[in-house]
């Protein structure tokens, strides 16, 4: 997987399972968490289009997405979270999100 830059939009989860009833967001890549000695740690800290992070101890999976996948997922959003599966699988099928979309 290509590394993240500052600034790129991507989707991001609090654990990597992607579990819908945790926390996930659809932001801008903002840089690695940081720990108290300075050091990167292996948590992506993502930001809202006005700068302000959404978790404060970051995600532990986050990928570059288009804005179309962006944007889908975030009309999306009460359907997965109501649903059992992992929030990545939607990330993979735009198109059976869509039809459910279309659907409700």
């Amino acid at each position: 997987m290509k590394k993240l830059s500052k600034g790129d939009y991507v989707f991001a989860s609090k654990y990597e399972d992607g579990d819908p009833h945790d926390h996930f967001v659809v932001g801008f890549f903002d840089g690695m968490l940081v720990d108290k000695n300075g050091k990167e740690t292996e948590r992506y800290m993502v930001i809202d289009g006005d700068g302000a992070q959404f978790r404060g101890n970051g995600f532990r999976r986050c990928e570059k997405i288009s804005p179309s996948i962006g944007e889908l997922i975030v009309k999306g959003i009460p359907l997965i979270e109501q649903g059992c599966a992992s929030v990545w699988y939607w990330r993979y099928h735009p198109k059976e999100l869509k039809e459910l979309i279309e659907i409700m």
